[in-house]
C-alpha cells in the first residue's frame, strides 16, 4: 500500500482552518460589539470599496470572498437596510446583480477599519502568531489562492455602473 504523497496535508489543513476560526471567531465578536456589524459584512464592504468603481456582480462578489452566493446575499441585504449597500440590476446581464458601496457605506467601513484591524492584531498577538510569522505565511498562501475569484472570463462590467443599472425592487431578488 502506498504513502500519501502528503502525510502532513491533513493535520496542515486542519490546522490552517482552525487558526482562520479563531481569528474570524474573534475578529466577529470585536466588530460585532464595538461596531455593530459582522466580520463578513466587514469584509462584504471592503471588497467592494477596494474595487475601482465599488460595484461587483453578487457572483462575483461572492467567489472573492469564498462565500456562498446566499451567504453574501443575506450580508448585502442587511447591509442594503443600513444604507451601506446598493443592489441594481445588471444592464449587460438580466440574470446578474450588482452590490454597490454607497458614500455612507465607505464612511462607515473607513470609520471601523481600524476596529477591524485592532482585532486581526489583537488575536494573532493572543495567538502568539508575531509579525514576522504572518509574512513568512502570507507569501506562502498568495500565490495559492491568487488566482481565486479572478475567472479568466470576467463578468463583462468593467466599468462604473450605468444609468441603466436601476436598483432591484425586493420582489427581485
Amino acid at each position: 500500500m502506498e504513502e500519501a504523497p502528503f502525510a502532513a496535508d491533513i493535520p496542515a489543513y486542519e490546522t490552517l482552518a482552525l487558526l482562520g476560526r479563531l481569528v474570524e471567531t474573534a475578529v466577529n465578536r470585536s466588530l460585532q460589539q464595538q461596531a455593530g456589524i459582522t466580520w463578513e459584512e466587514y469584509l462584504t464592504l471592503s471588497h467592494l470599496h477596494r474595487n475601482p468603481h465599488h460595484f461587483l456582480h453578487m457572483t462575483e462578489l461572492a467567489t472573492r470572498l469564498g462565500f456562498s452566493r446566499s451567504r453574501v446575499s443575506r450580508a448585502v441585504a442587511r447591509q442594503e437596510l443600513r444604507g451601506l449597500i446598493t443592489r441594481s440590476a445588471c444592464p449587460r446581464d438580466a440574470r446578474a446583480a450588482h452590490a454597490t458601496v454607497t458614500e455612507q457605506g465607505v464612511t462607515f467601513l473607513l470609520q471601523i477599519r481600524s476596529t477591524y484591524e485592532a482585532a486581526v492584531r489583537s488575536c494573532l498577538t493572543e495567538l502568539r502568531v508575531g509579525a514576522d510569522r504572518m509574512e513568512v505565511l502570507a507569501k506562502q498562501l498568495h500565490p495559492l489562492t491568487d488566482h481565486y475569484g479572478r475567472p479568466a472570463a470576467l463578468t463583462g462590467c468593467v466599468g462604473a455602473p450605468t444609468p441603466q443599472c436601476r436598483p432591484l425592487a425586493i420582489t427581485e431578488r
